[in-house]
């Protein structure tokens, strides 16, 4: 069996649109152990009431940067390829200018308004004193970790795949390691929140001192600059921005319910076993990264070779998923031991969540496909559909079964809304992206 996915792996390599998977995923494999060895040391060494705090300010970092980023992280892509190729290199930077500027202004609205919420609601809605002064802290701190995104992904535009990956998966954790060691020095490990957002400050300004460096040495042309309107702006970014928070709120909705619901030690469990769970999902995304400019291609000039494409894409995801979710499913119970005794009570949440995402591999890579083949607005309406979904689930069922009813409602909603992604597009476009 091995051989054969080696095979398959080889072969499918041996293309230019999957030239680079396995270093890539390795980068991002590597990335996320350096995570789990972060993770492993809070565990093991902080009180579960502050990882649970951590955990629940990550979630919202991720949800609310979701928001104030609006989508421009993916659309810089776009304006590199239209300007980029055309040596507009000024006017692809006046453009990079004007989304920081839209991030900063979304950014204010987001803090002045999470300030204006009166600190009793905050305490009546999650059932504490210390959410609310956590949802503030992240407000601050939201227009650096989108500019921190914006900025690893504006690396891509000049063809700086390693630096990004790199960023994406290794050097964002790296201060966060640096000021854990810090507070284990003055032993302040209450400054654990604050310590994690403060990354992301420093981060921003690395990766954009990073842009600079890029900027004068590409801006040596005297090729015309021209204007570009935040109406042009708004129009291509709005449509991403709208699908990448639907899938921000799947990922963090139950976090926020089980807040709701429960405990902060319950969120450090419950947090734990989703970040296992990101290995999975990091074979389905690299994967996906690799051939979405050639599924853009192939839908337009042939489809039969699309739908080859698509084969052997959920083959080798299905392939590496079902070796990869066997291990973790039989194993979980002692990998969850590695976190510390305490974090086994998500044993069954672990093994639920494996369940999902498993599944869910075998529908192929859904939301890239409906992306490149201008289906955004099809996704946009089964992302919407699903939130509800998962909303509703996470109301019914957390109240009765705590973390199992999250990994319950997470499971069933990531693999519902890939069923109904690929029967849409089968019907659509008459493209198989099921395993077969």
């Amino acid at each position: 069996m091995l051989k054969t996915i080696r095979n398959k792996i080889y072969n499918s390599t041996t293309t230019s649109a999957l030239g680079g998977i396995i270093s890539v995923l390795l980068i991002r494999v590597f990335g996320i152990l350096f995570l789990f060895g972060i993770t492993i040391y809070l565990t093991n060494f902080y009180d579960p009431a502050l990882v649970g705090a951590y955990e629940f300010t990550r979630s919202a970092l991720f949800l609310i940067g979701g928001f104030a980023i609006l989508g421009t992280d993916q659309s810089i892509l776009f304006f590199s390829g239209r300007f980029l190729k055309r040596n507009q290199v000024k006017t692809f930077f006046r453009i990079y200018l004007k989304m920081v500027l839209l991030i900063l202004l979304i950014s204010v609205v987001i803090l002045i308004g999470t300030l204006s919420v009166p600190q009793p609601v905050f305490d009546s809605l999650f059932n504490d004193i210390t959410s609310g002064t956590l949802l503030i802290k992240t407000s601050f701190c939201v227009f650096f970790y989108a500019i921190t995104l914006l900025n690893t992904e504006l690396y891509r535009g000049f063809v700086l795949q390693k630096k990004s990956e790199l960023y994406r998966g290794l050097y964002k954790q790296l201060p966060f390691a640096v000021g854990l060691f810090i507070l284990y020095i003055f032993e302040a490990k209450a400054y654990l929140v604050d310590v994690f957002l403060a990354s992301y400050l420093l981060l921003a300004i690395i990766t954009s001192l990073e842009v600079l460096k890029i900027y004068s040495r590409n801006t040596f042309s005297n090729s015309p600059s021209k204007p570009v309107l935040f109406k042009t702006i708004l129009k291509s970014t709005m449509p991403i921005a709208m699908s990448a928070l639907g899938f921000y709120l799947l990922i963090s909705i139950d976090i926020f319910f089980l807040k709701i619901y429960t405990d902060f030690k319950t969120l450090a469990y419950y947090g734990t076993a989703v970040k296992i769970i990101f290995l999975i999902s990091t074979i389905v995304s690299t994967i996906s990264s690799y051939i979405a400019v050639e599924i853009a291609e192939l839908y337009v000039k042939n489809r039969e070779e699309l739908q080859v494409l698509m084969r052997k894409g959920v083959r080798i995801i299905s392939s590496l998923s079902v070796l990869l979710s066997v291990f973790l499913y039989f194993c979980s119970e002692l990998i969850l031991n590695i976190f510390g005794a305490e974090y086994t009570e998500a044993n069954e949440s672990l093994r639920i969540l494996i369940i999902g995402h498993f599944l869910s591999t075998l529908c192929g890579i859904t939301a890239v496909y409906l992306n490149m083949t201008k289906k955004q607005i099809t996704l946009q309406y089964i992302i919407a559909f699903t939130v509800v979904f998962n909303g509703i689930l996470n109301w019914i069922l957390i109240p009765k079964m705590g973390m199992n009813g999250a990994a319950i409602a997470s499971a069933l909603s990531v693999v519902m809304w890939n069923v109904i992604a690929g029967i849409i597009i089968y019907r659509k476009d008459k493209i198989n992206l099921f395993i077969h």
